[in-house]
């Protein structure tokens, strides 16, 4: 559904308290700018046998705002330390972020960075590819659901 491969196997769904955590770590950091925003974070973790997939989205409170929403996609093989991409995900979400505020708060520019298709990028030494877009995946996870996908 979300993922940059295709898969014959489900993904699993990371833990509720993993993405609780991540997003208050993020309210933690960017808190102020999210209560000025009237917005929060969604954090949605995917793993399978040959990718893991961090989604993180930057959502209005009122669920008509357009969210920003980055993918963060990265090859599993058997030696891969899921842990350590899973920090280096986090981090480079956190450039990101930072990138994305910086832009916001000035009054010359309005961020509009987007990217439709996976692109391919380093980070820490390793490649992860991402993508920007404005789905709101809580809102596409209950799609799915309602359509029993």
């Amino acid at each position: 559904m979300f993922s940059r491969l295709d898969h014959e196997i489900p993904a699993v769904l990371f833990p509720n308290d993993w993405a609780e955590g991540l997003k208050q770590i993020l309210l933690n950091i960017y808190g102020d700018k999210c209560l000025k925003d009237d917005r929060t974070f969604e954090v949605y973790g995917f793993s399978f046998p040959n990718e893991v997939l961090m989604i993180i989205s930057y959502v209005g409170m009122d669920k008509i705002t357009s969210p920003v929403t980055l993918f963060l996609s990265s090859d599993l093989a058997a030696a891969t330390k899921t842990d350590e991409i899973i920090n280096d995900m986090f981090d480079f979400a956190g450039v990101f972020l930072d990138s994305y505020f910086a832009k916001e708060t000035s009054d010359d520019e309005i961020w509009e960075d987007y990217v439709l298709d996976w692109e391919e990028t380093e980070f820490n030494e390793k490649n992860f590819f991402c993508k920007v877009t404005r789905e709101n995946i809580g809102l596409s996870i209950q799609a799915n659901l309602l359509l029993g996908e």
